[in-house]
């Protein structure tokens, strides 16, 4: 693939004020707080300013299972490969509500096309096209400086949109925690993940 030499969106989406979204992530970070580029990089991140700065970032869903299959049931090669429990301990189930619409860069169909990109090119289920999409992330940050990150229909789950916020544009306050349950204190958390992923028929061994 090759990068669109401009990733101006023609409009960007709208979530509106008052959307609830869900999160599942480390127990180190608050519901409502972005990750300073710690821990192993993901599709679209770590992200990085041209002066090395770190971009700090957060992933959250339309949905709980949305979120879920995100994270959780990411990347799994095999519909019957369980995911350990133990695995699990430190995650948080939190839901934020936006006290504020947000301006999002559209990583759809069309907007893809657009620019010259195959969905199913960048949304690839292997890490081989990461470095690709931390730059293609990097270059809709820089070229959409109103943006306060990115939305694209989940991959796992087509019935979500996820969600990539930019932590330098968008303040902790703006998303008002709801809710937080850590999977290793309250079992519901455990529950709601199993239900998740019972649906693509995975399971999480005990």
């Amino acid at each position: 693939m090759d990068l669109p030499k401009t990733t101006i969106a023609n409009k960007l989406h709208v979530c509106l004020e008052d959307t609830r979204l869900y999160r599942v992530h480390d127990e180190r970070f608050d519901g409502n707080s972005f990750n300073p580029c710690m821990g192993d990089a993901t599709r679209f991140t770590h992200l990085h300013a041209e002066n090395g700065d770190c971009i700090p970032t957060s992933y959250a869903a339309t949905t709980l299972d949305g979120a879920a299959f995100e994270t959780v049931f990411r990347g799994i090669p095999d519909k019957y490969q369980a995911v350990p429990r133990q695995l699990l301990d430190d995650r948080m189930i939190s839901i934020v509500q936006l006290q504020r619409s947000l301006q999002l860069v559209p990583l759809f169909t069309p907007e893809l096309k657009a620019w010259n990109l195959n969905q199913a090119e960048v949304f690839a289920p292997h890490k081989d096209v990461y470095d690709f999409c931390r730059v293609l992330a990097f270059q809709c940050w820089r070229d959409n400086p109103t943006a306060d990150g990115l939305i694209w229909s989940s991959v796992q789950d087509s019935g979500a949109h996820a969600m990539l916020l930019f932590g330098d544009r968008l303040q902790s306050e703006e998303l008002a925690v709801i809710s937080s349950r850590c999977v290793r204190t309250d079992p519901t958390a455990l529950d709601d993940l199993e239900s998740a992923g019972g649906r693509g028929s995975w399971f999480i061994s005990k």
